[in-house]
This record gives C-alpha cells, structure tokens and sequence, in this order.
C-alpha cells in the first residue's frame, strides 16, 4: 500500500509496506524493526511472541503515549503481563497485523503524538 505525503516531514515516515517489506524514509526494511519518532531499530526477535520487558526499556526512557506491534500477516497478542507492566507505567500497548500498525502509525505521528511502532514484515 502507496502512503501518502504529510505536511509535517520531520521524523520517521513509512512510505510503503507490502510483502518486499516496509519503507522507512526511503529505506526498505524486510526484517522487524522498531521505528520511533527520530530512528529505526533492527530487532533481532524473530517473533513477536519472544518480546519481553526488556526490549521495551529504550521507549519507557523517552515516555511514548502508545506502543503498536505490528505483527505481520496475522495479529498476535504479547504476552498479557507485558501488557499489564507496560500500561502500568502508562503507555497504551495495542497489537494489530503490520499493515493496520503501519497505518495507525502514520495517523498518530501525523497528529504529533510519540507513538513508538515494533513492526514484523509481512513476509514473516
């Protein structure tokens, strides 16, 4: 799916996702990554279900509103206690497949939220 131009360029931008992977501000990506609002992150998890509160620990620092996880073809929810501990600090957590994930993270970061996106190809 073609993304379309914002007025606000600032920051990370997915410009396309598909099954060749998800473009990043011109930069194709076909393994998981995790985009916040200044840098993408290589993910070494080759699922979804193998997060765990640490790898959440660089986003709880710089305080995001909501945390999405894109996780691929499919939603997978994490693990119910990682939810539980992220909200507890006072993040919103929602799990979608990686193309509503893509989307829902254009729509917040077009409205100037912190959002913070762990997103699993749709090639996985």
């Amino acid at each position: 799916m073609q993304m379309y131009e914002t007025l606000n360029s600032q920051g990370m931008w997915i410009d396309e996702f598909g099954m060749s992977g998800i473009s990043i501000n011109g930069q194709l990506y076909d393994q998981p990554v995790c985009v916040t609002d200044s840098e993408v992150i290589l993910l070494t998890k080759s699922s979804v279900t193998e997060l765990c509160a640490e790898d959440f620990h660089p986003a709880m620092s710089r305080k995001p509103e909501i945390i999405l996880i894109g996780t691929g073809h499919r939603n997978v929810f994490i693990h119910p206690r990682l939810t539980v501990e992220l909200v507890n600090q006072g993040v919103g957590v929602e799990s979608m497949n990686t193309d509503a994930a893509c989307r829902t993270y254009m729509v917040l970061r077009g409205e100037g939220r912190n959002v913070w996106a762990w997103l699993w190809p749709l090639i996985n």
